[in-house]
């Protein structure tokens, strides 16, 4: 699946750790609209889909394909900015502030919800909470597609390249979301990136669940 995306002008950039001009850079532009994309093929289609940690919305186009509401919740205090950008896409966007360890959504509200690398920024301890969390606003039969970051050699080694210390913003690994993960919903399916490097070296893991 191909990203679709707004111009890159009208995105709104929501905070200095928003990395959305890095989705048109060359090459490591690519591999950030390839994580977001392959994460929404993931997903069924439905009425209502719920985006933790939206950022300034470039999984929004792709969404809005198969889903005919998208909510999103993120720390940031910018939705209506965000929601201003997307004005004349005929999108029907609901974005508000909010926290994936405490949803302003009823019970069994939503279709489906996506995280996309929002899980490892999150305490260890955290995590329960989040997936109950998630748990609890989806339907009966509902989705929840992850990505999320390896933390490992290679991925530390990369982001020090890159200037920064990958481990003071990662704080759970791939393998403490996967367990937690499980834990709460029915994962059909898990794959890890680049394939020909084993699991344990894993630059990016795609997981999917379901809620029980």
């Amino acid at each position: 699946m191909h990203l679709q995306t707004l111009a890159p002008a009208k995105y709104i950039r929501t905070g200095d750790s928003d990395p959305v001009p890095w989705y048109h850079f060359p090459v490591l532009g690519h591999l950030y609209r390839k994580r977001v994309a392959r994460c929404i093929s993931l997903l069924p289609q439905g009425h209502s889909v719920l985006e933790a940690g939206y950022g300034s919305g470039v999984s929004f186009l792709n969404l809005s394909r198969k889903f005919d509401e998208i909510h999103g919740i993120d720390l940031h205090e910018r939705a209506e900015d965000v929601v201003n950008s997307f004005r004349g896409t005929g999108l029907n966007l609901h974005l508000r502030q909010g926290n994936i360890l405490d949803l302003p959504y009823a019970d069994a509200s939503l279709d489906a919800a996506l995280a996309v690398s929002i899980h490892e920024h999150l305490a260890p301890a955290e995590q329960a909470r989040a997936f109950a969390e998630i748990y609890r606003v989806l339907r009966p039969g509902g989705c929840y597609v992850v990505g999320v970051p390896g933390l490992n050699m290679l991925m530390t080694t990369a982001f020090y390249l890159l200037g920064h210390r990958i481990r003071e913003h990662h704080l759970t690994s791939e393998k403490e979301v996967l367990a937690a993960m499980g834990r709460h919903f029915d994962i059909d399916a898990a794959s890890y990136t680049p394939r020909p490097l084993p699991a344990s070296l894993t630059c990016y893991v795609y997981a999917r669940g379901w809620k029980r």
